[in-house]
């Protein structure tokens, strides 16, 4: 089969590689699809930066994989083949105290804990073999490219605002309206916000947020936000705000105003 290969230098390598097979516990996976996350660009694609557990190990990229199992290895008790699946992308040990309460992303072991498309084979190649612990059914209304999407994109932001809470009271601000941007309004319109107000530097993804009726309010950024969010707010604030704009700068964010002695 072909696989990419991340070299580092900007550039994609596609390699042929033997066929993987499934061991036991494991499934063999046709790949529909693989999307791209900005860690792998920050991280592998222009410059080999990661350490510890954001280490490229040179392995098959694409770490956002979602496909149908066409073989089962032995040991396998829910999946079987035909079965259309995401497969998430970090997999622990399955026995530390973080992977028994579901954060495989914080897995303590240093031998177990690996990564699809950094430190174990990923989603960029014609088949991949993932273990069935990792595997989240995909439902039939939503299509691969969905399911590519959902557990490192969407699974993030879900995790976050599980967090924070989201309910019908809450105004809510989300600066910068790239991929998880945008996955972070569809979720709070999910959840019920009363209000989502996105602030963006690029007007298409403005228009794209506006398009897809996720904002309520899509404003371009700049020194004026803090008063237009004052102003669409009564003068009260957000009651939650999201920043998914990577941008380390320092602004106030208007936030809602609680009655002396309450804590926020």
């Amino acid at each position: 089969m072909t696989g990419a290969y991340l070299p580092g230098n900007s550039t994609t390598e596609l390699r042929t590689v033997p066929d993987p097979h499934p061991c036991h516990g494991e499934v063999l996976l046709r790949m529909k699809a693989s999307t791209i996350c900005g860690s792998d660009i920050r991280c592998i694609y222009h410059e080999h930066l990661g350490k510890g557990p954001e280490g490229y190990q040179g392995v098959i990229a694409g770490h956002e994989p979602c496909g149908q199992i066409i073989e089962t290895g032995p040991g396998c008790r829910r999946f079987r083949n035909g079965d259309r699946v995401i497969v998430y992308h970090i997999s622990g040990c399955g026995l530390c105290n973080d992977c028994r309460r579901g954060y495989m992303i914080s897995c303590t072991s240093s031998r177990y804990r690996r990564a699809y498309g950094w430190q174990r084979d990923g989603g960029m190649a014609d088949f991949l073999v993932a273990e069935e612990k990792d595997l989240i059914a995909l439902p039939d209304e939503l299509s691969y490219a969905d399911g590519a999407q959902v557990a490192c994109g969407f699974g993030t932001v879900y995790e976050a605002l599980q967090k924070i809470g989201i309910c019908g009271d809450h105004d809510v601000l989300v600066t910068g309206m790239g991929p998880v941007g945008l996955a972070t309004a569809a979720l709070c319109r999910k959840l019920g916000a009363q209000r989502i107000i996105g602030i963006d530097i690029v007007p298409d993804r403005l228009e794209l947020a506006r398009q897809l009726g996720l904002c309520d309010f899509a404003l371009s950024a700049g020194p004026q936000n803090v008063r237009e969010v004052l102003d669409l707010t009564s003068g009260r604030g957000v009651e939650r705000a999201v920043d998914c704009s990577a941008n380390d700068v320092r602004r106030p964010i208007p936030t809602a105003r609680l009655p002396e002695g309450r804590a926020a």
